[in-house]
């Protein structure tokens, strides 16, 4: 055999360390582990890769901590998710801003609706205690105080799927008491019923703080004159 045929033979399984070959040299058929040489090139010798533990002593952390360091609490990484610490400012999550708008228009609408509910209930309440239907009809207001009732009451309870039915009050209760009040030229009422219900129908839409405050603000001021109104008139 030659050195090709004998790699071939123990490549494929079919020779080992204790099998025959003919030696040409010696004339003489000689195992395969008598010569070291042919056995070296045949079978190499496997080494085996070993990992070494280390002890603690000599891993190196990779964090280290001096005098100077403090412990991180709970509170600091609530106030790092909410970009309020130094190096997490302007990197809040937006999603935090956006729900801190939603809850400040909920309450701010909910105050509008209350007030409004009574600007419109109240003068007449006399109405509705006596189930008075003609007088409703020729004066609705109280109507429109009950549906805003209702509504501040869905609000109070984080309904906050009522909104499109707020939105349709808003512009109803505009659309109904601005048209009395440009019939009876009264243009600061009616400015006021408009800041309402804009401030109204804008805390159920905006998600920026900045902009709730505005509208709320418009609305809040909106809904006390127009109720001023309607106490003395």
């Amino acid at each position: 055999f030659t050195l090709e045929q004998l790699s071939s033979l123990a490549e494929n399984g079919q020779a080992d360390a204790d099998t025959f070959y003919y030696d040409a040299a010696t004339e003489a058929w000689t195992a395969i582990n008598a010569n070291p040489v042919l056995m070296e090139t045949l079978f190499p010798a496997k080494k085996s890769l070993r990992v070494k533990a280390k002890t603690v002593s000599q891993v190196s952390n990779l964090n280290t901590m001096t005098s100077n360091d403090r412990a991180i609490t709970v509170n600091d990484m609530l106030l790092a998710a909410e970009g309020r610490t130094e190096d997490t400012r302007g990197q809040a999550d937006p999603a935090i801003a956006q729900g801190r708008a939603a809850a400040a228009g909920l309450y701010t609408a909910l105050g509008i609706l209350v007030i409004t509910a009574a600007a419109y209930i109240l003068p007449d309440i006399n109405l509705l205690v006596s189930l008075d239907w003609a007088g409703l009809l020729l004066s609705p207001l109280p109507l429109l105080g009950l549906l805003n009732l209702v509504l501040a009451l869905c609000l109070g309870l984080g309904a906050a799927g009522a909104y499109p039915t707020v939105r349709f009050a808003a512009m109803l209760g505009f659309g109904f008491v601005g048209t009395v009040l440009y019939l009876q030229d009264q243009p600061i009422p009616l400015a006021c019923s408009a800041a309402a219900a804009i401030g109204l129908y804008f805390c159920t839409v905006l998600i920026n703080l900045p902009g709730v405050v505005v509208v709320g603000l418009v609305g809040l001021v909106g809904a006390c004159g127009l109720a001023q109104h309607l106490f003395t008139t």
